[in-house]
């Protein structure tokens, strides 16, 4: 069982997961798994949602022969700053339980990355960001879990069920909750 980061500073949130609590119910976050690609305490915070895609690929928006090899990949709902403009991220596994994110790479170095060894490519329309404070204060009033990013769950799973795959490991109860359906009362 994975017990939660329960203390915020700099060094512990960047290249660390958020789990959206089952209570976060609103259009972006609801059950959302974030990735955070940078943090401070004097700027704000910035993440990627990574288990929200959208039904279309990047070959539905570039049709250049130059980005053949970009045509296949989903593009996600990265967050709702942005989100009219197309970027890509290369994320890296440095340990089975971190990751490193190159963030908003062009379309050009995300083809040249594209099939090399420990390279996963994501396509992203827009990013989630914190004012400075904002996310202390929506981890104090418990909005957010905090959580090492395992590579195999965070890269390989479905989009589906990443946030209750990553929830099930915080606790007895959280595994329980993880099972319930986005809307219990129509069962």
């Amino acid at each position: 069982m994975h017990t939660p980061i329960t203390t915020f500073s700099d060094a512990n949130i960047a290249e660390n997961l958020l789990l959206a609590d089952p209570s976060l119910r609103d259009g972006y976050f609801d059950r959302s798994v974030i990735y955070m690609v940078d943090h401070s305490i004097d700027q704000g915070s910035l993440g990627l949602i990574l288990n929200k895609p959208t039904p279309r690929t990047v070959g539905d928006l570039i049709s250049s022969e130059q980005f053949k090899k970009l045509a296949h990949l989903p593009i996600h709902m990265g967050g709702p700053v942005d989100n009219d403009q197309m970027f890509f991220a290369n994320f890296e596994c440095i340990e089975p339980n971190q990751l490193s994110c190159e963030f908003r790479l062009s379309a050009e170095r995300a083809t040249e990355l594209i099939g090399k060894p420990n390279a996963h490519i994501r396509a992203f329309v827009g990013h989630s960001a914190w004012t400075v404070g904002q996310l202390e204060e929506e981890f104090e009033r418990h909005a957010w879990f905090l959580r090492n990013a395992p590579a195999r769950l965070t890269l390989e799973s479905n989009n589906e069920i990443i946030w209750q795959e990553l929830l099930q490991d915080l606790s007895p109860f959280h595994h329980i909750i993880s099972l319930t359906p986005k809307d219990p009362f129509l069962n």
